[in-house]
C-alpha cells in the first residue's frame, strides 16, 4: 500500500532561493545531457534500448536517488516544504525523440539547441503533486547513440547532481539484467511504500561562521535605505540592467573539442599552473577587453559557482549517505574583478604570439589566485550563512528589477564524467553502455551576466562548451561573434599552441 503525501523538511536557504525564482517564472530547470554509445547487437535495437533505459530509470527512482520521489508544497509561500509522493507516473517523466533522418552532426546540434531552449523554458506539472524532473532521450539507433537529457528543478538539484544522475544511470544500465522490451501501461505507475531519506540542506551539513563586520556590512548593503549610503565605486561593465521578465528568451550555442584537442588544452593549463576554469576566465577577459573600449568598460567581472560538496564534513549523524552520489544543492559562488590595469594589458595587442598568449595566462592566474584564496576560508563570511535572514524570497527577487548585473560573464564547470561510472563490480563483464559526451544548460534568468558559459566533458574524451545569452539583453550579433572567436581561440591553441585572440575594437 502506497504511503500518503508527507512533509519531509522545509527548504533550506539556497533551496528557497531556487524555489522562489521558479514560482515567479524566472527559472525553470537545469538540464544535463550525456551522449551514450549504445550496445551492439540485439541489445542496441530500439525496443531493447527503450526497455533498458526505462528499467534502469525505475531502479534509480526506487533505490538510488530519493530526491526523484519528492515534490515541493507551498512554493508560492514564504515557507515551502519538500513532500514525499505516494507514486510516480513514468509517462510524466520519460520522453522519446527520434533524430531527423539525414541530418549532419552540425544540423543535429543546432536542432538540439533549439529543443533545449524550449525545454529550459518549459513549465512543470504541479510541483506539489508531481516530482519536477524529466528525462528526454534523443534516440539515434541507426548511428548507435542516444543523447539522454536529464532536466530537474534547481531546488531539487544543482549542476553536479545532473552528473550524479548520469553516473547512476550508466552504472545501472551496465549492471542490470533487462527483463524484456515490453512497455505495458499498467507498469507505468511506480508506487512507494517507504518514505525517501532526503539529503539535508547544506546549511544543516556545513557550519558557516560570520564576523560581525561582514554581517553588518552585508545586511546594510542589501537592506539599508539608498539615501543614507555613500556613492558606490564604479561598477564592472555588465551591460543592460536587470530585467526580471519571465518570458525572457534564452539563446544557446554549443561547440565541442575532440579528445586530442581537449587533452592539449588541459596540458597547457597544467604547464601554466592554472585550472581549466581559470583559463576560461582569463580568455573571456581578453575577449571582452578587445570588444569594449576603455571609456565603456573600466573594469570587468567574472563569476561562477563553487561546489560545496568537498566541504561537507563526515559525521556519524549523516553517515548513511554519500554527498557525491546524491542529488542536492551544495553551491556557493565566487566573483573576480579585473581592474583597469589588467584590462589594459588584455586590450593591448602584443607584437609576438608568445606575448599575446601570456596575456591570457596572466589573466587566468589572477583569477586562479583569487579563487584559491577564497577556497581557503570558504565557510567564513559566506553569504550562504546569511540566507536565513531573508524572510521573503519572492520580494527579494522583485527588488532586483532595474539593478546592475552582478558580473560581465559567468562560467560554470561541472567537470568530467567517467565514461562508465565510478563503481566497478569485481568480475563484471565489459560495459556495454558508455558516455561519450557531456554538457549542461540552464534556464534563462534576467539577472544573469551578459554571456554565460557551461563546461562539461568525459574523462579522456570530448570537452563541450555551452554559451548562453538573453534575447534583448545581449545583442545577437555580439554574442554570435563572441562564440565563434571563443571556439576558434581554443581550437588554435589545441593545434598550434597559440590563442591568437582577435581584436574587435
Amino acid at each position: 500500500m502506497a504511503l500518503p503525501r508527507t512533509v519531509l523538511r522545509p527548504l533550506g536557504g539556497y533551496e528557497q532561493y531556487s524555489s522562489s525564482r521558479h514560482s515567479l517564472g524566472l527559472y525553470k530547470n537545469v538540464i544535463t545531457v550525456c551522449r551514450y554509445a549504445l550496445p551492439t547487437g540485439p541489445d542496441g535495437e530500439e525496443a531493447q534500448v527503450k526497455a533498458s533505459i526505462r528499467q534502469a530509470l525505475t531502479t534509480i527512482v526506487l533505490e538510488k536517488l530519493p530526491a526523484l520521489r519528492v515534490g515541493i508544497a507551498g512554493e508560492d509561500t514564504k515557507q515551502p516544504v519538500f513532500v514525499s509522493l505516494p507514486s510516480l507516473e513514468m509517462h510524466d517523466h520519460l520522453e522519446w525523440v527520434s533524430r531527423t533522418p539525414g541530418q549532419s552532426s552540425d544540423q543535429y546540434d543546432e536542432q538540439l539547441m533549439r529543443d533545449l531552449e524550449r525545454e529550459n523554458a518549459r513549465s512543470w506539472l504541479d510541483v506539489a503533486t508531481h516530482s519536477p524532473w524529466r528525462v528526454i532521450v534523443y534516440l539515434n539507433t541507426a548511428d548507435g547513440w542516444a543523447d539522454v537529457a536529464f532536466a530537474v528543478h534547481h531546488a531539487l538539484a544543482d549542476g553536479k547532481s545532473g552528473l550524479v544522475f548520469q553516473v547512476q544511470l550508466v552504472e545501472t544500465l551496465n549492471s542490470q539484467v533487462v527483463q524484456g522490451p515490453a512497455d505495458k501501461e499498467e507498469d507505468s505507475i511506480i508506487s512507494f511504500t517507504e518514505l525517501p531519506t532526503l539529503v539535508p540542506s547544506q546549511e544543516e551539513l556545513i557550519k558557516f561562521t560570520l564576523s560581525w563586520s561582514y554581517t553588518i556590512s552585508t545586511v546594510w548593503r542589501e537592506l539599508g535605505p539608498a539615501w543614507l549610503k555613500s556613492t558606490p565605486a564604479a561598477e564592472a561593465y555588465s551591460g543592460h540592467r536587470i530585467t526580471l521578465e519571465p518570458k525572457l528568451k534564452g539563446n544557446l550555442r554549443v561547440f565541442h573539442l575532440a579528445p586530442d584537442h581537449a587533452a592539449a588544452l588541459l596540458a597547457g593549463c597544467r604547464a601554466h599552473g592554472v585550472t581549466l576554469t581559470a583559463l576560461m576566465h582569463g580568455l573571456m577577459m581578453v575577449l571582452f577587453a578587445r570588444r569594449l573600449p576603455a571609456d565603456v568598460a573600466s573594469s570587468l567581472k567574472g563569476s561562477g559557482p563553487i561546489s560545496m560538496r568537498p566541504y561537507v564534513p563526515k559525521s556519524a549523524e549523516h553517515a548513511s549517505f554519500d554527498v557525491n552520489r546524491n542529488m542536492g544543492n551544495f553551491v556557493s559562488s565566487h566573483f573576480h574583478t579585473y581592474d583597469e590595469n589588467a584590462i589594459a594589458d588584455g586590450r593591448d595587442v602584443a607584437v609576438t604570439q608568445s606575448e599575446e598568449d601570456e596575456k591570457v595566462w596572466r589573466a587566468a592566474l589572477q583569477f586562479g589566485t583569487g579563487l584559491k584564496s577564497r577556497l581557503a576560508n570558504i565557510t567564513e563570511d559566506n553569504i550562504l550563512g546569511l540566507m536565513g535572514w531573508i524572510s521573503d524570497w519572492h520580494e527579494w527577487w522583485r527588488q532586483h528589477e532595474g539593478k546592475i548585473r552582478e558580473s560581465t560573464w559567468y562560467i560554470s564547470n561541472t567537470g568530467s564524467v567517467p565514461a562508465t561510472g565510478e563503481v566497478v563490480t569485481e568480475g563484471a563483464a565489459s560495459p556495454k553502455w558508455k558516455i561519450t559526451r557531456n554538457f549542461y544548460t540552464q534556464s534563462s534568468l534576467g539577472k544573469d551576466a551578459i554571456i554565460n558559459m557551461n563546461i562539461g566533458g568525459v574523462r579522456g574524451g570530448e570537452m563541450s562548451f555551452i554559451v548562453a545569452w538573453h534575447q534583448g539583453v545581449t545583442e545577437n550579433e555580439f554574442a554570435e561573434m563572441f562564440v565563434k572567436d571563443l571556439h576558434a581561440c581554443l581550437e588554435r591553441f589545441a593545434t598550434s599552441g597559440h590563442f591568437a585572440v582577435p581584436n574587435r575594437l
